[in-house]
C-alpha cells in the first residue's frame, strides 16, 4: 500500500512540473510548443526513466547501492567518442551535426562496452569489470583533455556545452526514440524480477535455485550500458540519476524486491529529470542553465544524506 501512494505521489508530482512547463500554452506559437516545448518535456521524463533504469541494472550487477553506468566505462565512452567527433571532425573536414554528435558518442558508448567485455574476459567477475571500468574512465578522461588541447575556441565550447546535459535539442518524434528501448528494457527486467532478487543474494543462492549467473550478467551489462549510451548520445551527460533514483526508491520502500522497485526506480529518474529541466529554465529569466550541474546538486545532497542516516556510517 505504501508503494503504491509513493508511486501516485510521483505521478503527481510529474504532471505538476508538466503543467507548470505548460502554463504559457495559449500565447506560445504551435510550432514552438510541439517541435520544441513538448519534446524537451516528455524527453526529459524518459531520459530519466531511462537513467534510472540504467543505474538500477548496474547496482543490481555490482551489488552495490553506488554503482552506476559511469563504473564500467560506458558514459566516458561516448564522452571519448564526442570528443573525437567535435575535435578530430573538423580537421577531416566533417561538420558538426546534432546526428553526427549522437551517433558519434552512441558509436563511443558500444567501443567502451566492447573494450570492457573484452578486457574482463566476460562476465564471470562483477569486480574485474568494476576495475576495469574506473581505470577506463580515467584513460578516456586524460584522452579528452589532450583532444581538447588541440581545439579551437568554438570547438572547445560545443563540447563543454554537450558536456553540461541539455534537453533543448530533442525534437518531435524523439521521445519514441528514447521511450521504446526503456520500455523493452523494463519489461525485460519485469520477466527477470525473481531471478534478480535470488542473484542479489549471492552467487551460491542464485546457482542453487537453478539460475545462470552468465547470463544474468550478461543482460545485466548490456542492458544497463546500451540504455546509458544511447541515453547520452541524444542528451549528454546527465550525472547522477542513474546513481540517486534507484537509491531513493528503495530506501523509501524499504526493500531490494525489484517487484517493488522497478516503477519507482522509473519514476523517481523521470522526476528529477524533470524537476532539473524546470529549474534550468525558471531560475533565472531570460536565461537557460545546464542540466547536469543542477541534477548533480539535487542528486548529491539526497545521496549523502541518504549515506549519512546508516547506521554503519
Amino acid at each position: 500500500m505504501k508503494s503504491q501512494w509513493h508511486n501516485i505521489l510521483l505521478f503527481f508530482w510529474i504532471g505538476i512540473l508538466i503543467l507548470f512547463n505548460l502554463k504559457d500554452i495559449g500565447i506560445l506559437d504551435s510550432f514552438i510548443l510541439h517541435e520544441f516545448r513538448i519534446p524537451r518535456i516528455t524527453g526529459s521524463v524518459f531520459c530519466g526513466m531511462g537513467l534510472a533504469l540504467s543505474g538500477l541494472m548496474m547496482q543490481t550487477l555490482f551489488r552495490n547501492p553506488l554503482a552506476g553506468p559511469f563504473l564500467i566505462g560506458v558514459t566516458p565512452g561516448a564522452s571519448l567518442g564526442m570528443a573525437l567527433y567535435i575535435f578530430a571532425g573538423s580537421s577531416l573536414g566533417i561538420g558538426f551535426t546534432i546526428l553526427g554528435a549522437g551517433f558519434s558518442s552512441l558509436i563511443g558508448a558500444l567501443l567502451a562496452l566492447s573494450l570492457q567485455l573484452w578486457l574482463s574476459k566476460g562476465f564471470t567477475s562483477p569486480m574485474r569489470m568494476l576495475l576495469i571500468g574506473m581505470v577506463m574512465g580515467y584513460v578516456f578522461s586524460a584522452g579528452i583533455q589532450l583532444l581538447q588541447q588541440f581545439g579551437n575556441a568554438q570547438e572547445i565550447q560545443q563540447f563543454t556545452f554537450w558536456g553540461m546535459g541539455s534537453f533543448e535539442q530533442l525534437k518531435r518524434g524523439d521521445w519514441l526514440l528514447l521511450l521504446l528501448p526503456t520500455l523493452v528494457i523494463g519489461i525485460i527486467l519485469w520477466i527477470l524480477r525473481r531471478p534478480l532478487d535470488s542473484y542479489l543474494l549471492g552467487d551460491l543462492y542464485a546457482q542453487s535455485s537453478g539460475i545462470s549467473i552468465v547470463k544474468i550478467r550478461m543482460t545485466l551489462i548490456l542492458g544497463g550500458a546500451l540504455l546509458a549510451g544511447w541515453i547520452t548520445s541524444f542528451v549528454g551527460p546527465i550525472g547522477f540519476v542513474g546513481l540517486v533514483a534507484p537509491h531513493i526508491a528503495k530506501r523509501i520502500i524499504k526493500s531490494e524486491s525489484h517487484e517493488r522497485v522497478i516503477m519507482p526506480t522509473l519514476l523517481w529518474g523521470g522526476a528529477l529529470c524533470l524537476t532539473a529541466d524546470t529549474l534550468a529554465h525558471h531560475v533565472l529569466s531570460n536565461t537557460v542553465l545546464p542540466v547536469n550541474p543542477i541534477s548533480a546538486l539535487i542528486g548529491a545532497p539526497v545521496l549523502l544524506y541518504g549515506l549519512l542516516k546508516k547506521s554503519n556510517l
